[in-house]
């Protein structure tokens, strides 16, 4: 006959491998890239740093597309006119757009609505923005959401929307009206350091409501915000959390503009080199899986009472 004590060590063994292999399966890595690779004006001759679990082959040269970029970039060095975009390249292990005069960005060939956002309920995006000269709210690196792909492909400067009237973000704001995202998050380089962000087309009148600044302790660190999704629908709603250097920045919601439109792409605005780093997709953890988690914690946390028993 099974004693309390071997029942005990018998259930607390089976709660340590379920809590383990539930931190194991309940966020996927859908998309990451850490940029480890030779430096190259072209950002995806070699797959080297990128994990691709998104569903959809993406081999060497078309893992990125990068709409807006100096016709000069690859080879190089940039022809120096700001109005036909800025340069892009890995170098020394990092991702740098906006190199030289002119602003440049870049967006994943996915088109992120796979059945696991779904199934998990959310999806978070994370990037390391980690340096740029410049010091003005006009400068930074940002990150956008919720765009078809006629709308990233179509996507010019950072600043202007020029010469096609769309940008990715309104980070670094100027023409508010031309941002195509549906969502969009970026740090600059104001004085007071910022991080702002913004649902779509919306500038300083939509302060508070539907565009957000929050005052960081510097203008590098690691941008995030995690999105809740039930459904891919134009209309339906979208709730979200910011975060800066792990810290939550702001709550809100929004909602989809299309249907089935959620390319993902990185903007940026600088006078030399907006530097970035570990770019990553992810599900956030199933419902079931943090309850199964938490009711593992509780239980486990009971055995001292086990023990004096």
């Amino acid at each position: 006959m099974m004693t309390t004590k071997t029942l005990r060590r018998l259930v607390v063994g089976l709660l340590l491998g379920l809590s383990a292999q539930v931190a194991d399966v309940s966020a996927l890595t859908l998309f990451a890239d850490s940029f480890d690779r030779a430096d190259s004006r072209n950002l995806d001759a070699s797959l080297s740093g990128i994990r691709n679990n998104t569903g959809t082959v993406l081999p060497a040269d078309a893992v990125y597309s990068t709409p807006w970029v100096d016709p000069a970039n690859d080879p190089g060095p940039e022809d120096g006119d700001a109005t036909n975009g800025g340069g892009t390249r890995i170098l020394s292990n990092q991702l740098q757009l906006a190199v030289g005069p002119g602003t440049s960005n870049a967006f994943v060939n996915h088109n992120f609505i796979n059945p696991e956002i779904l199934a998990a309920g959310g999806f978070t995006v994370m990037l390391d923005v980690l340096g740029y000269s410049g010091t003005s709210e006009g400068q930074g690196g940002a990150f956008a959401i919720g765009m078809s792909l006629t709308e990233a492909a179509d996507s010019d400067d950072a600043f202007s929307g020029d010469p096609s009237n769309a940008k990715f973000t309104n980070a670094f704001p100027q023409q508010f009206a031309d941002t195509i995202s549906d969502f969009w998050i970026g740090l600059r380089g104001d004085a007071n350091q910022e991080l702002a962000w913004g649902h779509g087309p919306v500038g300083i009148a939509d302060l508070g409501t539907s565009f957000f600044v929050s005052d960081v302790e510097a203008k590098t660190g690691t941008i995030a915000a995690t999105f809740t999704v039930d459904s891919f629908d134009a209309g339906a709603s979208v709730g979200y959390e910011v975060f800066y250097n792990g810290v939550s920045q702001g709550t809100g919601a929004f909602t989809w503009s299309d249907s089935n439109a959620n390319y993902i792409g990185i903007d940026s605005r600088d006078g030399a080199a907006v530097t970035f780093d570990n770019f990553a997709v992810t599900t956030i953890p199933e419902p079931t899986a943090l309850v199964l988690i938490a009711g593992a914690s509780v239980i486990l946390a009971s055995r001292r009472g086990w023990r004096a028993a």
